[in-house]
């Protein structure tokens, strides 16, 4: 089965409807049909909803509120959600210093170097991997 890594700006990019919305909307699709598996790595995870809170002002996230509502949808989504845990913090931490990415988003490049799979993506900062360490599918441009 194909897998793919879904990184925090992918799925912004899906909640807000811009460029590529429908790569990654039919990649859920894909997903919910069993046809492939997505992941995310529970800091992009967190990076998601840390932004979706930040547009809500700051508002408790709750589900009564439009950014807790948005949440709980994005979570029951067919996504699985990667763990942070000690090998995968190491293996982010090295990932950040060969290629020079900030700390989250070396979460999702170590995550799709180690589970083999492609690296979907809106970041441009992800350029900087070298052709050939990981697969890497960049979404349209704004």
């Amino acid at each position: 089965m194909t897998t793919y890594v879904l990184d925090a700006s992918a799925v912004l990019r899906f909640t807000d409807k811009e460029a590529g919305f429908d790569r990654v909307r039919d990649l859920f699709v894909h997903a919910a049909q069993g046809k492939i598996e997505l992941l995310l790595s529970a800091v992009n995870w967190g990076e998601i909803v840390g932004a979706l809170y930040k547009r809500a002002g700051g508002l408790p996230a709750s589900a009564s509120t439009n950014i807790g509502g948005l949440v709980a949808n994005l979570a029951a989504l067919p996504l699985t959600i990667v763990a942070a845990d000690k090998d995968l913090a190491e293996a982010a931490a090295i990932f950040k210093h060969n290629f020079k990415l900030p700390f989250v988003d070396a979460f999702a490049g170590s995550l799709a170097f180690h589970q083999n799979a492609t690296l979907v993506t809106a970041d441009y900062d992800f350029k900087s991997v070298p052709s050939g360490t990981i697969k890497i599918e960049f979404l349209p441009t704004k």
